[in-house]
């Protein structure tokens, strides 16, 4: 008779308890054989994973299919996407040079290239640290400018 026939009376943990003892003893007799052991799986954290709802405008599936399937009207809302976002990178663009560019001129003035802060002249110091402000300003403001402008793509497209 077999000690791992269960019946009513048994405890199911015990036999789960059982069972894996009799499976660890069983791993290490292979081990100590010299059989190779196979490796431990390492189970991962469980995720849960929710659809999407589903969009019911008939409106919002013939536009995204427009755009993916590359039609006329497709081709046109995005053109117009790219130029969007091109205007915005070039205003910048000019923006940053005119600035850059502007410093040095500034400092013909002799009154102004011979003032010292801190022991060190005014042109030094404004294009030597003062610039990278400026151009995490600038960055900062193109990156909030390019996400609302693809925000407002996604709206024109969705409605």
């Amino acid at each position: 008779m077999s000690t791992d026939a269960t019946g009513p009376d048994d405890d199911p943990w015990e036999t789960l308890t059982r069972a894996a003892a009799e499976a660890a003893a069983q791993e290490r007799a292979r081990e100590a054989n010299g059989y190779p052991v196979a490796a431990k799986v390492k189970l991962g954290k469980r995720e849960r994973i929710v659809l999407a709802k589903r969009r019911s405008s008939r409106r919002v599936v013939r536009t995204l299919a427009e755009l993916e399937d590359q039609t006329s009207v497709g081709e046109v809302l995005v053109r117009q996407l790219v130029r969007v976002q091109l205007i915005l990178s070039i205003r910048l663009m000019l923006l940053t040079v005119l600035v850059l560019a502007g410093i040095p001129l500034l400092f013909l003035m002799p009154s102004l290239g011979t003032i010292t802060i801190v022991g060190l002249r005014l042109p030094w110091l404004l294009l030597g640290f003062a610039v990278y402000p400026f151009f995490v300003a600038v960055a900062w403001s193109y990156n909030r400018s390019a996400d609302r402008n693809e925000q407002d793509f996604a709206d024109m497209v969705e409605n």
